[in-house]
């Protein structure tokens, strides 16, 4: 008996400490998705751990207390000066990734500031993601952002991915990033107009390009964007400053809060995926259907909330497209048509309101996805005309479908609707449904469905969550 509570009590401390059981490197791995903070706490537990947090490639420090700023930036110090000693006797000791969120930025540590990116440059450290909260100085109502050194901008030679939030950015020296592959600016002020078109030229290889909300003292200038490598570029801002874009191998652009007028796409000929949101500056739909038709290798295509919100009449004519997304979600009660001329399109999906008019010319449309909007959820007379409207206007019936809906009874179609109206109104082979609502009247609904579209060889019908567009779109 006391053996077997020996054995027993000897399996329960094995099981308490299972991950020491685990290889070196794949508890490096673990710990690298950890705060620094608390990857330096685990060389307590034990002799073995003691020096496991000096293999950990990556580095992360935020801050998010004021009040702590003299101990979080004595802390930084000591972690720094600890991993540059035990590059002495840990050789494999290596930074690879380095982290800086800050929420309580002052202007009198900047000197530290430097010194740590001094730190990261000397390590050839691969990825950098700084996030610095501007000084907001209470005395003269000025934002005092902090500026990259000089240390960074010229000799990170071995740096692959940057993300700066909340930085200030100057052309006063010659960006040299010859390894940079990703670039990401968030909420970056630049002190010059000209700084996004030199730091593109000081990095020959960069692929994947993300500008969201900059600030700049030159509203009036011109915003260029010129690269040979650019792949993927993504700009989120509300402002009306003409954009240049010259990328003649860009494959992806995502265009959020700009406007369409002021945006030259000349030389941009690759560009096989285009998302297009709340874009401004459209009176009338020239510029968006000459856009489209003439992006000759396009073949996704989404459109988004204000896109549309001041045209009746759209026109998408693209001969290569493959797949499109539309978002009519604004409250606007104008019926809007449009007219999709895309013979090879093979997936199409709808989300918004049933009371529009789009007509598709394509005979390879395999794939559909609807989701009918009505805060409402009046299901009169009106909605269901709409919906009978909505599918027969559409002029194409994909293989395989699937419908998001408030309630069941939005497709339950009244009896004296049924009579007037022609049947099929679809021919869909494969349908999936899913309600907002408890399923009450599922054999109605399903009866309403195989009306629609008696062609249906397989039907699901399940209760969900609301999905909002951006998992969709």
């Amino acid at each position: 008996m006391a053996k077997r509570i020996k054995s027993i009590m000897m399996m329960v401390e094995e099981d308490k400490d299972r991950i020491s059981k685990l290889p070196n490197a794949l508890i490096v791995h673990i710990l690298s998705f950890l705060p620094t903070k608390d990857v330096v706490r685990t060389c307590l537990l034990s002799k073995r751990w003691k020096l496991i947090w000096y293999f950990v490639p990556k580095l992360s420090f935020c801050n998010t207390e004021s009040h702590s700023q003299e101990e979080f930036f004595h802390f930084v110090d000591k972690c720094l000066e600890h991993r540059k000693i035990s590059r002495n006797f840990v050789p494999e000791s290596m930074v690879t990734n380095f982290e800086l969120q800050m929420k309580f930025y002052d202007r009198s540590l900047v000197g530290c500031l430097d010194k740590w990116l001094a730190f990261v440059v000397d390590n050839k450290v691969q990825e950098i993601n700084l996030c610095l909260a501007p000084d907001r100085s209470e005395e003269n109502h000025q934002i005092y952002y902090y500026r990259l050194p000089k240390t960074l901008v010229i000799n990170a030679k071995y740096l692959i991915n940057l993300v700066l939030s909340d930085v200030e950015l100057d052309s006063s020296y010659s960006f040299d990033f010859p390894s940079l592959k990703s670039l990401a600016l968030h909420y970056v002020r630049f002190a010059d107009i000209d700084v996004v078109d030199k730091l593109l030229l000081g990095s020959p290889f960069l692929e994947n390009f993300q500008l969201c909300r900059f600030q700049s003292s030159y509203q009036e200038d011109q915003l260029c964007i010129h690269s040979s490598s650019l792949k993927f570029l993504q700009i989120k801002c509300n402002t009306y400053v003409p954009v240049l874009i010259e990328a003649v191998n860009l494959e992806s652009l995502d265009l959020f809060g700009v406007s369409l007028g002021k945006i030259t796409l000349s030389v941009c000929k690759a560009i096989k995926n285009l998302v297009l949101i709340c874009v401004y500056g459209m009176e009338d739909s020239s510029s968006l259907e000459y856009l489209i038709s003439n992006l000759h290798q396009l073949e996704n295509l989404t459109l988004c909330d204000l896109v549309l919100l001041r045209l009746k009449h759209v026109k998408i004519s693209n001969h290569h497209l493959k797949t499109l997304k539309l978002n009519c979600t604004c409250s606007s009660i104008d019926e809007k048509e449009v007219i999709i001329e895309a013979p090879k399109l093979v997936s199409f999906c709808y989300e918004g309101y049933i009371n529009h008019n789009i007509s598709i010319e394509s005979s390879n449309l395999l794939n559909g996805i609807f989701i009918f909007l009505d805060h409402y959820k009046k299901y009169d007379a009106i909605w269901f005309v709409d919906m009978m409207n909505f599918f027969v206007n559409l002029n194409c019936s994909p293989k395989t479908v699937r419908l998001d809906i408030d309630s069941e009874k939005a497709l339950i179609f009244p009896e004296k609707i049924k009579k007037i109206c022609r049947t099929p109104l679809v021919n869909w082979e494969h349908l999936r449904v899913f309600t907002r609502s408890k399923l009450e009247w599922e054999s109605e609904l399903r009866d309403a469905l195989h009306w629609i579209s008696p062609s249906l060889k397989s039907l699901s019908i399940m209760e969900r969550a609301y999905t909002s567009s951006s998992s969709t779109f």
